[in-house]
């Protein structure tokens, strides 16, 4: 039976392990910071909300926790879905957007507390 190749106390085995997730971890942290222009103005549309600022104050931060983007039927448009945690002053809530392709409006359809 061979012996695994250890080179300073590790095996290349191990080593390859290591290195995959090291990777897979990069690109989860890298990809989660991007900002798009377009969520950008998703953020601009939220902090100009008098709903959202009369909820948790003038707002600290905000975080795009998830984004969806579905077809409905085969003749409709998509639209697009996104859900941002805003941090104000007096708390955090949990906004959800909604964006029809095509269309330039924007619409809150949900506003709650964690």
């Amino acid at each position: 039976m061979p012996l695994p190749s250890i080179f300073l106390g590790v095996t290349a085995k191990q080593l390859l392990v290591l290195v995959t997730v090291g990777c897979v971890a990069a690109y989860l942290f890298n990809t989660q910071s991007e900002t798009t222009p377009e969520n950008l103005a998703l953020e601009t549309f939220i902090r100009s909300q008098e709903q959202v600022a009369e909820q948790v104050g003038a707002v600290l931060g905000i975080e795009l926790v998830r984004q969806v983007v579905a077809y409905p039927g085969y003749n409709s448009a998509g639209y697009q879905r996104s859900m941002f945690a805003v941090e104000g002053e007096r708390g955090r809530v949990m906004v959800t957007l909604k964006k029809v392709e095509g269309e330039q409006g924007i619409e809150v359809t949900e506003i709650r507390r964690p």
